[in-house]
C-alpha cells in the first residue's frame, strides 16, 4: 500500500472515530436529560393532572350533590391508563392511607413493577412518589418512568452519523484528489525536463534545474547521478576499447592454447594410463604381500617399520597399516638378542636367518624362522625381515621322527621276535611234555613206571612236596609272559592286513569292557560311560581298536591301584574311570580318563616310545602305549594323545579316528 493510500486511509478511520466518539455522546446526553429532567417533569405533570382532575371531579359534585369515591376513582382510573400510552410512562398506581392498591395502570410492552402493597413498592429505583386527596382522603401516586430513549431516537440518530461520516468521505476524497494534483505538478514537471535532457545522446553533462524548493534537493542528486553516468560511460568506453584489444589477443592465446590443451590431453592420457598400471600393480603387489603366510617387514635405517603384511598385524594382533612408524624390536623384543638387524645406520645390512626361534609377542606363541636380506641402496627401507611359522613343521618333523623310529623299532622288533618265538615255544612244548610224562593216570607212564619200579603215587606226592609242580607254573607263566611280548612285538611291526568295517563305538567300548572284566580287576573302579548311542558309526579293525582300549584301561586300572590320595584332602576319593565319546564332520573321539596321579611332565614326552616305562622290572614292557600308537596312527591314520586333567591330579587319553574312510591322513 502506498503512502498516499495509507494517509487517506488514516484520514478516514480518524473522521470516523470522532463522529461515532460524537453520536456516543449525543446519544449519552440526551438518555442523562430524559433521565435527570424530562422524567421527573412528566411524571410530576402527570401527578398534577391527576389532582386537577379530582378536584374538578369535587367541583361538580357539589353541584350535582356529590358523587361518591367509587366514581372518582373509575375516572381517575380512565385518565391514568391514557398517561401510560406515552413513552417515558410505564406504570402508574394510587394507593390509600393502609396502603392497598386502589387503582392501577401500565403500557402493555412492560411488566407490572408496583405490587398491590405500598410498603413493598417504594423502595424501587425509577418511581416517582406523590400525594392526592381523593374524596378528602390523602393517598399516594407511584409513576414509574421509562430511563431509555426512544428507538425513532437512535433511527434518526444512526441515520444522521451516517450521512456525515458520507460527506465526510466525499469531503476527504476531494481533499486527497486536491492534494495529489498539486503534489504531482513539480513532479511532473521535474519529469519532463529529466526526458528532454536525457533524449541527447551526446556526451555533454546533463544538467537539470528548478526553482521548486522542495524539489530542488532532489534535482541536485539527479544532476550527481547524471555526473557518475556520464563518468561510467567514458570508462565503459574506455574498457570496451581495451577489452577489445584484450578479445583480439585472446584469441591468439586460445589458438596457443588449444593446441597445448591438446599436446597436455595426449600427456595426461599416457600418465592416467601408467597411473592405473602402477595402482594394479600396487594392488596386486599388496594383494601377494597380504596373501603370503608369512609376516613380512620393511625397515628403515634406525630399524623402524616402514611397510608390512596383514599377516604381520594378524600376529601382533593389530591393524597392519597402524603399525608403520614403530620400532620392530619393541613390537618383538625376541629379534633384539638375535644379531639379526645392524646395530647403527652406518651398518650395512646383511642377510641373516635364524632357525626354530621361538616368539612369545605374538598373539599366540609360535615357533619361527626368521630371515633377514637387505635392499638396494637408494630405497626408503633398508632391510626386509621376513618371519614364517614352523611350528606345523616341527610337530610334523617330530611325527616323521617318531614314525622313522617306530619303523625302525617295529624291523627291531620283528626280528627279535622270530628269533625269539622259536626257543620260547620249544621251552613251552618241552614243559607240556614233561607235565604229561609225570601225570600217573596215563597209560604209557605206568608201563615205564613199573618197569623201572617207580610208584608213580608216590612221584606225584614227591613232585607236591617240593613243589616241583609250582616251579612248572612260574615257567608255564614266564613263557607265556614272552609269548604275549613277542606277539605284541609282531602286532608292532606287521602292517594292516585286517579288513576295516564300520561299527558301532557303542559295540567297541561294550566289547573292551567285556574283555577288561575278566582280565582286569575293576570291581573296585567305579566306570562312568555316557551315553554314545548317537555317536555314528566308525570304519575301523574292531579287534585293533579294542586292543588300544584295553591298553588304556590296563593303564588306568594300574594307575588307580598304586594311587594313594591324602585322605585330609580328598577324604571322599573313590577309583574313577570315565569313558565317553564325541564326534563331529571330521573324526570321531574317545575319551578315557581317570582319577589318579596322572603323568608327570617329564615323562609325558616318552610315553608313546618302544620299551619306555617306569614300572618295575618284570612289571611291564614298555610296549602297551607304542604298539597302542602305532596302531591309531599307522593303521587307521587317527591320532593318539594326552592331556592332563585341569585338577592336581588325573590323566586323560584321546583316541581319535576319521569320520569317513577317506584317503588316509595323519590327524594333528
Amino acid at each position: 500500500m502506498l503512502a498516499r493510500q495509507k494517509a487517506m486511509l488514516a484520514t478516514l478511520v480518524i473522521c470516523g472515530l470522532i463522529i461515532a466518539l460524537t453520536t456516543v455522546a449525543y446519544i449519552l446526553a440526551a438518555e442523562r436529560v430524559g433521565r435527570e429532567q424530562l422524567a421527573p417533569e412528566i411524571s410530576r405533570t402527570f401527578a398534577d393532572l391527576l389532582q386537577a382532575q379530582v378536584m374538578q371531579n369535587e367541583i361538580k359534585g357539589v353541584a350535582k350533590e356529590r358523587k361518591n369515591e367509587e366514581a372518582q376513582l373509575h375516572k381517575l382510573q380512565s385518565l391514568m391508563h391514557r398517561m401510560t400510552q406515552h413513552y417515558q410512562v410505564n406504570e402508574m398506581a394510587l394507593y390509600n392511607t393502609e396502603g392497598q392498591r386502589v387503582a392501577h395502570s401500565f403500557s402493555q410492552n412492560e411488566t407490572s413493577l408496583l405490587s398491590t402493597n405500598l410498603t413493598a413498592t417504594s423502595s424501587k429505583k425509577n418511581i416517582h412518589r406523590y400525594q392526592l386527596r381523593v374524596a378528602e382522603q390523602p393517598m399516594s401516586l407511584l409513576i414509574s418512568t421509562q430511563v431509555s430513549l426512544p428507538n425513532f431516537f437512535y433511527l434518526d440518530t444512526l441515520t444522521t452519523a451516517l450521512l456525515v461520516v458520507t460527506m465526510s468521505a466525499l469531503l476527504v476524497f476531494f481533499l486527497y484528489a486536491l492534494t495529489r494534483n498539486w503534489q504531482r505538478t513539480p513532479y511532473q514537471n521535474l519529469l519532463h525536463d529529466i526526458r528532454t535532457a536525457t533524449r541527447n545522446d551526446n556526451d555533454e553533462r546533463i544538467t537539470i534545474s528548478t526553482q521548486d524548493p522542495d524539489i530542488k534537493p532532489l534535482a541536485e542528486a539527479l544532476n550527481d547521478l547524471f555526473w557518475l553516468r556520464n563518468q561510467r560511460t567514458q570508462h565503459l568506453k574506455t574498457a570496451h576499447q581495451q577489452a577489445e584489444r584484450a578479445r583480439l589477443r585472446a584469441t591468439r592465446l586460445s589458438t596457443e592454447t588449444r593446441q597445448m590443451n591438446e599436446d597436455l590431453a595426449r600427456e595426461v592420457s599416457v600418465r592416467r594410463g601408467i597411473e592405473v598400471q602402477l595402482k594394479n600393480t600396487k594392488t596386486l603387489l599388496n594383494g601377494i604381500l597380504n596373501a603370503m603366510p608369512s609376516a613380512l617387514f620393511a625397515l628403515d635405517a634406525r630399524n623402524r617399520i616402514v611397510q608390512c603384511n596383514q599377516q604381520a598385524g594378524d600376529w601382533l594382533n593389530k591393524e597392519y597399516t597402524q603399525l608403520v612408524g614403530l620400532p620392530l624390536l619393541t613390537l618383538v623384543p625376541e629379534l633384539a638378542n638375535q644379531n639379526i638387524l645392524p646395530s647403527s645406520p652406518a651398518v650395512a645390512a646383511r642377510m641373516e636367518k635364524i632357525e626354530r626361534l621361538t616368539i612369545q609377542s605374538f598373539e599366540r606363541p609360535m615357533v619361527t624362522d626368521v630371515l633377514a636380506y637387505p635392499l638396494p641402496y637408494g630405497q626408503q627401507a633398508r632391510v626386509v625381515i621376513r618371519i614364517d611359522d614352523v611350528s606345523q613343521r616341527q610337530r610334523m618333523e617330530e611325527i616323521m621322527v617318531q614314525t622313522e623310529k617306530m619303523m625302525t623299532v617295529g624291523g627291531l622288533a620283528a626280528g627279535m621276535a622270530h628269533e625269539i618265538n622259536n626257543p620260547l615255544g620249544a621251552i613251552l612244548q618241552n614243559l607240556q611234555n614233561i607235565r604229561r610224562r609225570l601225570q600217573h593216570n596215563l597209560v604209557a607212564n605206568q608201563k615205564v613206571a613199573t618197569k623201572v619200579g617207580l610208584p608213580l603215587d608216590k612221584l606225584e606226592e614227591y613232585l607236591e612236596q617240593r613243589a616241583i609242580y609250582q616251579f612248572f607254573d612260574h615257567i608255564q607263566d614266564a613263557g607265556e609272559r614272552a609269548a604275549q611280548i613277542v606277539a605284541n612285538m609282531l602286532q608292532f611291526a606287521r602292517n594292516d592286513h585286517l579288513q576295516k568295517r564300520p561299527v558301532d563305538v557303542q559295540e567297541l567300548i561294550d566289547t573292551t569292557l567285556t574283555i577288561a572284566s575278566n582280565d582286569l580287576s575293576l570291581r573296585h573302579i567305579d566306570v562312568e560311560l555316557d551315553n554314545t548311542t548317537t555317536i555314528p558309526q566308525v570304519i575301523c579293525v574292531p579287534s585293533e581298536i579294542e586292543q588300544v582300549l584295553l591298553n588304556l584301561l590296563k593303564n588306568s586300572q594300574q594307575a588307580l591301584e598304586s594311587y594313594e590320595p591324602d585322605p585330609a584332602v580328598e577324604p571322599k576319593w573313590r577309583p574313577r574311570v570315565r569313558i565317553r565319546a564325541s564326534w563331529d564332520d571330521e573324526r570321531i573321539c574317545i575319551t578315557i580318563e581317570d582319577n589318579g596321579p596322572g603323568i608327570p611332565s617329564d615323562v609325558v614326552a616318552h610315553i608313546f616310545e618302544p620299551f619306555y616305562t617306569t614300572k618295575e622290572v618284570g612289571q611291564g614292557t614298555g610296549l602297551g602305549l607304542s604298539v597302542s600308537y602305532f596302531i591309531v596312527t599307522s593303521h587307521h591314520q587317527g591320532q593318539l594323545r594326552y592331556r592332563p586333567i585341569t585338577d592336581d591330579h588325573g590323566a586323560c587319553f584321546e583316541l581319535c579316528l576319521p569320520h569317513n574312510d577317506g584317503p588316509h591322513r595323519l590327524l594333528l
